[in-house]
Parts: structure tokens; sequence; C-alpha cells
């Protein structure tokens, strides 16, 4: 004959459980920001330091199963969902810098991740005799992807490239560039960049196209020495510039916001969204192929590009001379006035 079990151990199992259940969706919301303070040093929590989507669901989930019992542990959770909120709206404001309504120059560029084993390079040729654009940079650069796209070599005959698959690298001009160097490598066991000149507006522009290599390569490494020599040869050059490429970096990581402080470089996408990226085959996607530009130069449209074969989708963006201090000036006030 059965023995039914009594309501009060059954309660307390339950209770144990939701206990439990607390806990546990209380520790996973303070992942991320253990993770975000220890991005600079140590490569697991650069990594988690990406996932600011999950990171803001998960504390979300902590007010609501702190709020009935534990208002206070509620409080500190629902302040610190509002902090990683905002930095998820930076993207959607006004665009910070207007073009110089003076010049009618434009520079259309596309960059993209091509991946090295993409056995579809005809619809990044599609796309390219769509777009017509005055610059390509390509990173993933393969012999196949050469191959693929060798009716272009005539349009855009003034080119640097190294074909090295996962590490390969090219830029390309419509129209001569005053000098464009060889493939150089900053960091052993990293990628090479590609550095060129250009004349634009009348200035002389410095243009890079990088790719640093994935987290996975600096497994148990502290900090990403290969970000910070990239970041210090854009930052002694100075002048006008324009960093492009597959970063393997997100807005949410140190090293990226060190990045933009160091050279006192621009996010592209500022007024044109987030712009995930990467990868293409999942809904949720991260942004880390990136453009940076410096202040004299003003992003009049960015978007990314269709799917090319590959895990990353391309941008698109067009570049014009920035407004004047005084244009931006009397801009800003018309827009301000009642």
């Amino acid at each position: 004959m059965e023995v039914e079990e009594s309501p009060e151990p059954r309660r307390s199992r339950l209770s144990l459980l939701g206990t439990a259940a607390r806990l546990g969706c209380t520790a996973a919301a303070l992942v991320y920001p253990v993770a975000w303070l220890l991005s600079r040093y140590d490569w697991l929590s650069d990594l988690i330091s990406h996932f600011q989507e999950p990171a803001l669901a998960a504390s979300a989930i902590a007010v609501g199963v702190n709020l009935r019992r534990h208002r206070k542990a509620a409080l500190v959770f629902a302040l610190l969902g509002g902090f990683q909120f905002l930095p998820l709206l930076r993207y959607s404001g006004e665009n910070p810098i207007r073009p110089d309504s003076n010049s009618p120059e434009r520079l259309r560029v596309l960059v993209s991740n091509v991946l090295y084993n993409n056995r579809m390079c005809e619809d990044l040729a599609d796309l390219i005799r769509t777009e017509r654009p005055d610059v390509i940079g390509l990173v993933e650069f393969s012999p196949r992807c050469r191959e693929a796209l060798a009716e272009f070599h005539s349009e855009y005959p003034y080119r640097r490239e190294f074909a090295g698959g996962a590490s390969g690298i090219a830029l390309w001009f419509r129209r001569p560039p005053d000098t464009i160097d060889p493939p150089e490598w900053l960091v052993g066991r990293g990628n090479c960049l590609i550095h060129a000149t250009i004349r634009f507006a009348g200035k002389v522009r410095h243009l890079w196209v990088v790719h640093p290599t994935s987290p996975m390569y600096r497994i148990g490494r502290p900090g990403n020495p290969e970000m910070t020599a990239i970041a210090g040869r854009v930052r002694d050059t100075g002048g006008s510039r324009i960093v492009m490429g597959d970063l393997n970096t997100t807005e949410g990581s140190a090293h990226f916001r060190d990045f933009l402080r160091v050279t006192d470089l621009r996010d592209s996408r500022l007024g044109f969204g987030r712009q995930t990226s990467w990868p293409t085959k999942f809904p949720y996607r991260i942004a880390i192929d990136h453009v940076l530009v410096s202040d004299d130069l003003a992003v009049t449209a960015r978007r990314l590009g269709p799917k090319v074969g590959s895990d990353h989708f391309p941008i698109l963006f067009e570049l014009a001379p920035s407004a004047t201090n005084e244009e931006a000036q009397a801009s800003h006030a018309s827009r301000s006035s009642p």
C-alpha cells in the first residue's frame, strides 16, 4: 500500500528548488559585470563582454526572481540593467558629424571578411558590380577569392594583396592612391594589415584595412597586443584617418574602447544603428566588423550588405569631408531653435 507524502516535505523541496533557481539566476546576472571589469586583462572575460543583450536579459530575470522577497537585490539588478541598456542605444541617436555642404565629393567603400573557404565568391562579385565602390578592403582573402574576382583587376588596377587564406588581406582602388604599402605584421603570431594614403577632398587621408586575430588565439594570454600595436600605429600617424576591417571585438570590450581613446577615432555606426555583422547564420549577432574614422570625415551612409557566402555581412559606407566648426555650429543652432 502506497503512503502518500505529507505536504510539508514537498513544500520544503520546492522551497529549496526555488532558492537554488533564484541564486542561480542572480549568479548568472553577475557574470557579465565581473567580465566587463576584467575584460582588459583576461581573454575569457573579454570574450564574455561582447554579449551585451544576453547580459541585459540575465539582469531582467534576476530582477524578476528577487522582486517578491528580496527587493533590495531586485533594485540593484534593475539599476544594473539600466546601465546595460543605455549603451545599446548609443548608435540610434543623431549622426554627430555633418558633411561639408559646400563639397560634393564622396568616397564609397566596401569592406568585407570574405571567409577563407568561401565557395560563393560570385555573390561578392555581384555586390561589387552593383555597388561599384571606389575602394574595396577584403580580409580572409584567399587564392580562390582572388581567382573568382579576377574580372575586376582592370577596374581596380591599384592593389595590394596577401592571399593568405584566414590571414589574407587585400586593398583595391579604382583610382590611384598616393601610396599603398606592402602588407605589414606588427606583432608575432598576428595577422598583417595594409596601409595606404589617398587624396580625397583636397586632403591626404590615411587608410588601413586590418584583421586582428580571433580571441581564441589569445587563450590564456593577457591583453590584446595586436589591437594595442595597431592603435599605436594609427595614433602616431596622425592626420585624417580611416581604419576598417574585422576587428574581432565589439563595443562591449575594454580593448575596443581603448582603441577609440588612443586613436581618437569615431565609430562610424553613430547615427546608423548597431549593424551587427556576425555570424550571418544566426538571428542573434554581434558587431565585430568596424569602420572607424577621424572627425574631419563625415559618414553620410552606412549599411550592411547582403550575404556573400561568408559568415560576416559586408559593410558599405560613404564618406564626405566634414563641415567646418562654423557650419556645424550654425546647423546645430538652426535645429535647436524653436
